[in-house]
Order: C-alpha cells, then sequence, then structure tokens
C-alpha cells in the first residue's frame, strides 16, 4: 500500500512540477524557438503573442524530447555514488511517468466540460468547437466569448502540461519498445 500511495505522490509532483514550469518558466521553452523564427525571418510577432499562439506545440514538443532522455541511468548514477541512498532510487515496476498524466487530465476534463461562455444561454446547447478553439485554438481563433481572465490560466495550468506529459509518456514508451527495457526498471522515465 506504501508503494502505490508514493507511486502516486510521484504522479502528482510531476504535475506539479510541469505546472509550474508551463506557467512560470514557459518562456524557457518558447524563447529559442522564438528567437530562431524572428533571426531566420519566420516570424514577425511580439515573443509575447508569438508565446501564447505556439505554446501548447512547443511544450508538447519539449515533454516528447524530455521522454526520450533516459533518466533511469541517473538513479543507477546515484546509487554507484552513494549507496546508502539505493532504497530511496529503488526502481518502479510501472515508471510513474506512464500515468503521470492522469492527474491533470482528469483536472482538465473537468474544466473543459464546466466551461461556458460568457455569452451563452442556458437555453443553448454545448459549444463543443468553442471549448476545442478556446483549450487548444492559438490566439487568432480566440474571439471575445472565448477569451476571458482565465483563458491563460486554463492554457497554462491544465491543456498545456496534460499534453506535456501524455506525450513525455508517449516518447518513455516508445524509447523503452525500441531500446529494450533498461536491466532495472526505470524510476521517472
Amino acid at each position: 500500500m506504501f508503494r502505490i500511495a508514493t507511486w502516486c505522490a510521484k504522479c502528482l509532483f510531476l504535475y506539479i512540477v510541469v505546472a509550474i514550469l508551463a506557467y512560470k518558466l514557459a518562456w524557457i521553452f518558447v524563447l529559442p524557438v522564438w528567437a530562431a523564427g524572428t533571426k531566420a525571418h519566420l516570424t514577425t510577432q511580439s515573443r509575447f503573442v508569438f508565446m501564447l499562439n505556439y505554446f501548447l506545440p512547443i511544450f508538447a514538443a519539449s515533454g516528447f524530447l524530455l521522454g526520450l532522455v533516459p533518466f533511469h541511468r541517473l538513479g543507477k548514477g546515484v546509487t554507484e555514488i552513494a549507496p546508502g541512498l539505493a532504497p530511496m532510487v529503488e526502481p518502479d515496476t510501472v515508471p510513474a511517468i506512464y500515468f503521470a498524466w492522469v492527474p491533470v487530465a482528469f483536472a482538465f476534463l473537468i474544466r473543459f466540460f464546466t466551461w461556458h461562455s460568457r455569452n451563452s444561454s442556458v437555453f443553448g446547447g454545448n459549444n463543443t468547437i468553442g471549448r476545442t478553439a478556446r483549450f487548444f485554438g492559438s490566439l487568432n481563433v480566440q474571439t471575445g466569448a472565448l477569451l476571458d481572465s482565465r483563458w491563460a490560466l486554463d492554457r497554462f495550468l491544465f491543456t498545456g502540461p496534460m499534453l506535456f506529459l501524455m506525450a513525455a509518456a508517449i516518447a518513455v514508451l516508445l524509447r523503452r519498445s525500441i531500446l529494450g527495457k533498461p536491466k532495472s526498471a526505470e524510476r521517472i522515465g
């Protein structure tokens, strides 16, 4: 039971780390792409507008690239340097990264289905296209009814981390299926 609780805590910890990265440090992921695009004359958008438009695909690609990094080797290195820490670096049979996206996906789905437009009527039906545009669309497709003070929070705390963690889980799965499982199961990914 303790292993299940620590495994769930790892999943929630990964989500919290990714949410903080998304909300506070999004420019770390977007700034290099914006700088390269500006230097190559591919974009003339300001850094802020570029970040709002392309944050989701860049953040998902960053999650995929991070998932390709074999973090299990870090745990192996820690146990070689400090053998007394081996019980703390004990590998999981199922890496927590595989299911770290579940809590944020659950929170996203609650927010996705409970959101309603400012211009919607109680008698009107669900506006699925508006929901999809709000949570996944760029700044260009946002209308006055979709864009409100919570739009950035929805994007940076729910949609971005969910896509990041899903892409990282897919990358870990691909890496493990192509390269084979490591000799000891991975701890983080």
